[in-house]
């Protein structure tokens, strides 16, 4: 009862002691937590204003740049007025990443702005940017500074964002700087401000850095502080789930209640400001709080050291007690141990004789027990099955009667030794039966050593069936020897006879092949047995196709077929047609037979006659627009001339001599453009035919360029053009002056017929810096509408114009063709490029010595010119 007692008052004691620490810990963590959090919420305030205060001074900042840009609205259209700005206001301290110009853009006026970017109006859907569809209004981005990874694209309308429409719309409208929340691209939250520049419809839009915008906000010296513990979030109120400005923009969305939320209405957009912790972990006490707690714990546990000392000296003695009498106990419980351990032990060694007398007497092995000197001391019955003996009579003989690998004449090695070189590793001997046969065993020997003797174990197993067995797979393994080695001399015979080329791979790997594939492949075959299929081939991606194509139907046990190019030991390719077989689809490892038949004759005769095919269609399809464009060049001319003519013979007695005069002039004029068109095609038949001539001698490029433009000038003079020309006093070469002079007046006159009024064709000329052998060259710039990538090559082919000029320009598309012929008969080159302020530019160079031919004739006639 006393022990009970005292454990009681223990636990009472214990339990007492806990609740009243715990108690005391609740209420000092829940005074830490309070401070805590109106710690937190005075920083999220503090750092929360600071922000709203630098978006407010970005957008008086803006308005101000605003009002500066209003005044010199007619120099946006320059872009290096943008440039000046950017340069002044993106600096690497300031809180601007980009400006751009965008425009609101009516459906009527989408052609001119597409034409004038040189781009369409796009918008972004599902990451990618698409031409925008018809809408009541675009708001594309006219330009953009810097361009770089985080620019956004030239024509993008901004309008297609989410929510920017309303924006767009209230800063075009209210004329007050506001700002755009937008998701352009890759998920990244974009912040803008836009404001109305002008009354042509642009606005200009600045992006700010929304990282150095929240940093730049914290520089209080508790900022350090507020980054660790407090997350700033700014979000609008039409878009609560998305935040436009975070602190910590790496980690997940925050969740759950903030600390604070804050409203302040900034450019247009009511703007909500919120603070979280960004510490998840619960509360722990501070370090006053911890030592309050750790005195009333020691003080605890004095008072219950002070109970338990009083209740020891109490059960000292009773201790003391208890443990003599567990002594008396243990010396008993041992005796008795002991005595029942001995029983134990004399009845397990009867059982375990009995176990292993009857074991060695059910063994189907023959288990015999000999001596150090090899006597038989024991034999079970499966010995004497063996033996055709007794086993009584075989005991006190030696091992050697039975297994004659253990028989030993006098004087030779001991027993002991020659059994200890056997001793467990089983081999085959044999066994003498009373009958002198012998019989096939196999003998495991183990030498066994106890407290007060050992002996020998040797067990016999008959192997004779075994035997029997094994000869037999010896002499069906022989069979399939001969059998294989026959199938291989018949396949080796059909691999060289067959005409083509054939190989038996397994695996990839090349086993066999005949000598049709060696001649192929142009290998030796040293160097191709056993080597991989991969050479073959053009590059390992093409190999690993083709074996993934056709592995599928040769496991399938069809026959396989593929056209592919292969390589040659040379590195000659060529188009072959592969055909494969498995020997054995369910057993892969085989391999298959492959034949491969060279088809490159066959592939080009193929390719052949379908480049030929192209190009009589597109010789067709020339000519058929020749003819019905001639028809109408020659039509319009003659036409001219028939009706003026009959108007002229009607009324030639009743009409003015003016009148008369204009008709003639028209009848005139329609005549030559006809004869013009007949001498283009004169000429070009020449050309064809290789009976143009050209006279050689050596000229000035200075005047016979000078005089092609004075025949002009008239011309460019009624369209309301300049001819400029930029050339030297002087520039001598060996050409012919008619034929470069129908060059340049071709060039000419396409710069005249495309250029639009009012604008100026600059003809330049020079020579290559070569010494004083230098290459002549002649420039002709127009404002034009240029010439696309894809056709600098194809206008100069016979019957092909331009898509730009096609329509509404006229002309028989003869005329660079000719020009092209006349400039490679002078051993010359022409070709064309866009002008990157509009327009094209057509440059044809020309050798400064004369090329010797047999198509050209060389004047040694003194120069047109003086030197």
């Amino acid at each position: 009862m006393v022990r009970i007692h005292r454990l009681t008052s223990v636990l009472l004691s214990g339990v007492l002691a806990l609740a009243l620490l715990l108690a005391e810990y609740g209420l000092l963590l829940n005074y830490d937590r309070s401070s805590e959090q109106e710690r937190l919420r005075h920083w999220g305030e503090l750092g929360a204003e600071l922000l709203a205060v630098r978006l407010q001074e970005a957008l008086d900042h803006t308005a101000l740049l605003t009002q500066s840009l209003a005044h010199q609205s007619a120099s946006l259209r320059d872009p290096a007025t943008l440039s000046h700005i950017a340069q002044t206001l993106l600096r690497d301290d300031s809180n601007y990443r980009g400006l751009g110009i965008v425009r609101k853009i009516m459906p009527t006026q989408r052609p001119a702005f597409e034409a004038q970017i040189a781009n369409n109006i796009r918008m972004l859907k599902n990451g990618h940017l698409l031409p925008s569809p018809s809408l009541p209004v675009y708001y594309p981005l006219e330009s953009y500074l810097p361009d770089d990874a985080n620019a956004l694209p030239q024509g993008l309308d901004m309008g297609s964002l989410l929510s920017s429409r309303r924006t767009l719309e209230m800063a075009r409208n209210r004329g007050l700087p506001m700002l755009l929340f937008s998701t352009p691209s890759n998920g990244h939250r974009r912040l803008d401000i836009v404001t109305n520049l002008d009354e042509e419809g642009r606005m200009l839009l600045v992006n700010l850095r929304s990282e150095r915008l929240v940093q730049s906000s914290l520089s209080t010296p508790a900022s350090n502080l507020l980054l660790q513990h407090v997350r700033l979030v700014a979000w609008t109120a039409d878009q609560p789930d998305s935040p436009s400005l975070d602190s910590h923009p790496n980690l997940p969305a925050p969740v759950g209640t903030p600390l604070l939320t804050i409203k302040h209405t900034l450019g247009g957009s009511d703007v909500l400001f919120g603070a979280y912790a960004l510490d998840s972990s619960p509360p722990t006490l501070s370090s006053s709080g911890y030592l309050m707690l750790g005195l009333s714990a020691l003080l605890l546990a004095l008072l219950m050291a002070l109970h338990q000392y009083q209740l020891s000296a109490n059960t000292r003695l009773r201790r003391q007690l208890n443990r003599q009498r567990q002594q008396l106990e243990d010396s008993n419980r041992s005796l008795r141990q002991q005595i029942n351990e001995r029983l134990h032990s004399e009845q397990a060694l009867a059982e375990s004789e009995a176990l292993l007398r009857a074991a060695l007497q059910a063994s189907s092995d023959a288990i015999v027990l000999t001596d150090q000197h090899g006597k038989i001391l024991r034999a079970n019955p499966a010995t004497a099955r063996l033996a055709g003996q007794p086993a009584q009579s075989l005991e006190q003989l030696p091992l050697g009667v039975l297994l004659p690998d253990f028989y030993r004449l006098p004087g030779e090695q001991p027993f002991a030794q020659l059994a200890d070189q056997h001793e467990g590793t089983p081999f085959e001997t044999e066994l003498t039966r009373s009958d002198q046969h012998p019989l096939p065993v196999e003998l495991t020997l183990n030498h066994v050593v106890m407290p007060n003797d050992c002996f020998y174990v040797a067990v016999c197993r008959d192997i004779s069936l075994r035997k029997q067995q094994e000869a037999a797979l010896i002499n069906l393994k022989n069979s399939l020897t001969e059998q294989v080695e026959m199938q291989s001399r018949q396949l080796s015979a059909l691999l060289e006879a067959s005409p083509l080329a054939m190989a038996y791979i397994v695996d990839r790997t090349i086993k066999q092949v005949n000598r049709a594939f060696l001649e192929l492949f142009e290998r030796r075959e040293a160097d191709v047995i056993d080597g991989g299929t991969l050479p073959y081939f053009e590059n390992p991606q093409q190999w690993e196709r083709t074996g993934n194509a056709l592995f599928h139907q040769i496991n399938d046990g069809l026959v396989a077929q593929a056209e592919v190019r292969l390589l040659t030991g040379q590195g000659r390719p060529f188009w072959c047609r592969l055909f494969a077989k498995a020997l054995n689809p369910s057993v892969p490892k085989l391999g298959a037979i492959w034949l491969y038949q060279d088809i490159s004759a066959q592939r080009e005769a193929e390719e052949t006659l379908r480049h030929a095919k192209q190009l009589a269609e597109q010789s067709s399809r020339a000519k058929t627009e020749f003819l019905a464009n001639m028809s109408h060049e020659l039509r319009t001319p003659m036409h001219a001339i028939l009706g003026f003519a009959e108007m002229g013979q009607l009324n030639v007695t009743r009409l003015p001599h003016d009148t008369l005069t204009r008709y003639f002039q028209r009848i005139h004029s329609s005549g030559e453009r006809l004869l013009a068109l007949l001498n283009d095609l004169l000429d070009l038949s020449k050309m064809d035919a290789g009976r143009m001539e050209y006279h050689l001698a050596e000229h000035d490029l200075v005047a016979c360029v000078r005089e092609a433009c004075d025949e002009l000038t008239a011309v460019a003079t009624e369209r309301q053009l300049s001819l400029k020309l930029d050339a030297p006093p002087q520039l001598l070469g060996w050409f012919d002056p008619l034929r470069i002079g129908q060059v340049l007046r071709n060039l000419l006159s396409n710069a005249i017929k495309f250029s639009p009024a009012g604008q100026e064709i600059h003809i330049r000329l020079g020579q290559r810096p070569k010494g004083g052998e230098g290459d002549l060259w002649v420039c002709v710039e127009d404002h034009g509408p240029g010439v696309p990538a894809d056709e600098r090559e194809a206008i100069f082919d016979k019957f092909v114009q331009s898509r730009f000029t096609r329509t509404g320009a006229g002309g028989s598309g003869l005329g660079l063709a000719i020009c092209r012929e006349i400039i490679h008969a002078h051993h010359g080159s022409i070709h064309v490029r866009n002008r990157p302020q509009g327009g094209a530019a057509f440059t044809f160079i020309l050798p400064r010595q004369p090329q010797l031919t047999g198509a050209i004739e060389i004047s040694h006639a003194p120069s047109s010119t003086p030197r």
